[in-house]
């Protein structure tokens, strides 16, 4: 069966997606693009915002234009199935725990007539998010690998729903992500990017108990000529042994540290366990021990009762801190969340405006974090052609966008190069050659 895989949201769901890919793949189906008329159309929907949502939906309702039996999965599908089931012509729901056994949904499926009936008629399969994590077969044709060592999360932040998608914090065993990982650095992934909802929390369920900066000593051992990539860290979790594995090497130079608000009062609202001072001393802290670090935060804007003060101390708060970039979002209303009771909701002219500000402060940063690169050398992953044809796509260890000139470069390769352009918001570099 010819089957297409559609991925929205976080790293997590890249990472799933490519073992739903892996298992299909050892099912004998062939994987194609939503564009070469796929039978089955697998949606991994997100839920994050309610743009999140829409997009879903948009989606589901594309594939199913297309003619394709189509399976809407992920935390829209956990969540709110019953939304999902008012499209008519969709064939099944999934929530997060069946995508482990995909290929037994995919049988109960394609052994029934199509439904196509003003009532979608589609199954839904929405079991507790707290399922027990377990190795899983990954193919994808990324260059850089996404490993999933770590699902849900403990914490409460009043404007969050994913708790509720994804259940308490469950970590895989530390043996089993050490040989899920050689596993793909015999695959020829020279990076392996480390996955969860919160990594940080990596280990603490485990019996013998461990710890992420743990995980990362064995992969150092196991894959010693890989890169290895943090996803996003809380602030409380950004531990010393990272920093160190970082100056070594063997570590990428780049942390995701997500601050949201600037605002002390806000934090609070949003019971982020931190306040702006800790932030900004833990920011200092880094860059000091690793000056060319990239350093990357979410922040939204328009939280409930967030006043012009608020969002001017997070302005202030932004311009002061050496970030390399940031992501903005403005405050969206999630089902079941506690800041969906909170008063003085903010209008969304004014959200939209407040996002425009932060992006251009945003802009402003990135460019001068790459400007500082111009005439270095950068460790390089080759991820694929550019839509210059003379070009290959690269990312540096410290998150930089690179463009090399093509000639005698392959995907996934590993290298090193000196920079000497910038050039449409992308460094350019030389291949540098032993």
């Amino acid at each position: 069966m010819k089957i297409s895989i559609q991925t929205l949201g976080c790293k997590v769901n890249q990472a799933e997606s490519a073992s739903i890919e892996g298992m299909l793949r050892d099912g004998d189906h062939e994987i194609v693009s939503a564009r070469d008329k796929p039978d089955l159309c697998i949606v991994n929907t997100c839920t994050v915002t309610a743009k999140s949502d829409y997009e879903s939906r948009q989606i589901i309702r594309r594939a199913l234009r297309s003619g394709a039996r189509v399976i809407a999965t992920g935390c829209y599908a956990q969540l709110r199935p019953g939304e999902l089931s008012s499209i008519e012509g969709l064939d099944l729901i999934l929530g997060n725990a069946g995508k482990q056994d995909i290929l037994q949904h995919l049988s109960s499926i394609t052994s029934k007539e199509r439904c196509r009936t003003t009532n979608t008629g589609a199954a839904v399969r929405v079991a507790s998010p707290d399922f027990l994590l377990a190795p899983m077969p990954y193919r994808s044709t990324r260059s850089r690998a996404f490993l999933k060592i770590q699902d849900g999360c403990n914490f409460s932040c009043t404007y969050c729903s994913v708790p509720h998608a994804r259940g308490r914090s469950r970590s895989l065993g530390i043996s089993e992500v050490l040989r899920s990982a050689e596993r793909l650095y015999q695959d020829g992934y020279r990076e392996i990017v480390l996955t969860g909802i919160h990594i940080g929390s990596y280990g603490l369920d485990l019996s013998p108990q461990s710890s992420l900066s743990g995980l990362v000593d064995g992969m150092i051992l196991s894959c010693p000529d890989a890169r290895i990539r943090l996803s996003s860290l809380e602030p409380q979790e950004v531990k010393d042994e990272f920093l160190t594995a970082m100056e070594h090497g063997t570590v990428c130079s780049h942390l995701h540290i997500p601050l949201q608000s600037g605002s002390d009062n806000i934090l609070k609202l949003m019971n982020r366990g931190y306040n702006s001072t800790y932030y900004k001393q833990l920011i200092n802290k880094i860059v000091t021990k690793i000056p060319h670090i990239s350093i990357g935060a979410d922040v939204i804007v328009g939280f409930p009762g967030e006043s012009d003060k608020d969002f001017s101390d997070t302005v202030n708060f932004i311009r002061q801190l050496p970030l390399s970039y940031i992501h903005v979002f403005p405050y969206s209303k999630r089902p079941d969340t506690a800041a969906l009771e909170l008063h003085d909701h903010i209008p969304e002219a004014v959200k939209k405006k407040r996002v425009e500000v932060l992006v251009s402060i945003g802009k402003s940063k990135k460019q001068t974090y790459m400007e500082k690169f111009l005439d270095r050398e950068v460790d390089l992953i080759v991820e694929g052609k550019s839509q210059k044809e003379e070009y290959m796509n690269a990312i540096s260890d410290n998150y930089l966008k690179i463009l090399l000139p093509a000639k005698g470069l392959q995907s996934r390769q590993r290298l090193r190069a000196r920079v000497f352009a910038l050039s449409d918001s992308k460094l350019i570099a030389q291949p540098l050659i032993f």
